[in-house]
């Protein structure tokens, strides 16, 4: 939502907010955080992912193009058996990891142009759009943020998770 660096000129508030009816977008801490941004969700009919298909679509490429490469990655198909990670495979810390996805994103902003665009990248197209923005500042986003506390977790496409509940796996 920050339209300031490290994130890119991408960004602002929206006005309306589409939503699938998962759990993560029907808690009452993001419905109250909707509220307080004066943002309008739009609640879709279960089962419609046509209805949100530049999100999906996004989805998987961030799935197939970003997570897929990085270390521990562990949906990725193989053929015939699939092999378990290697014991001395280092996982990404939380800086390094988030240091990669900000890089991914602005390759993916900036650099990738793909066919529907037209040979246009994302951020070309984004700037073009004539929808007025609605600017919102860290300090007015301070309020949805989280503390670290000092414990390791696993960031997957399914759930952060404490670390201590992966040990000896």
């Amino acid at each position: 939502m920050l339209r300031e660096r490290p994130f890119g000129l991408q960004g602002g508030l929206p006005e309306r907010v589409r939503v699938d009816r998962g759990k993560d977008f029907l808690s009452r801490t993001v419905t109250a955080a909707f509220n307080a941004l004066d943002v309008t969700v739009e609640d879709l009919p279960a089962y419609t992912p046509h209805l949100k298909g530049t999100v999906e679509g996004l989805n998987r490429a961030v799935e197939s193009m970003f997570l897929a490469a990085l270390p521990g990655y562990v949906r990725q198909p193989r053929p015939g058996r699939r092999r378990a990670r290697p014991k001395d495979e280092v996982l990404l810390g939380f800086e390094e990891f988030t240091a990669r996805l900000l890089d991914w994103v602005s390759w993916w902003n900036t650099s990738h142009r793909p066919e529907p665009l037209k040979g246009r990248s994302p951020l070309e197209v984004w700037e073009a759009d004539p929808t007025p923005l609605r600017e919102i500042g860290a300090d007015e986003l301070w309020t949805f943020t989280l503390e670290d506390d000092g414990r390791a977790r696993v960031i997957s496409t399914r759930a952060s998770v404490f670390h201590r509940e992966f040990q000896g796996r």
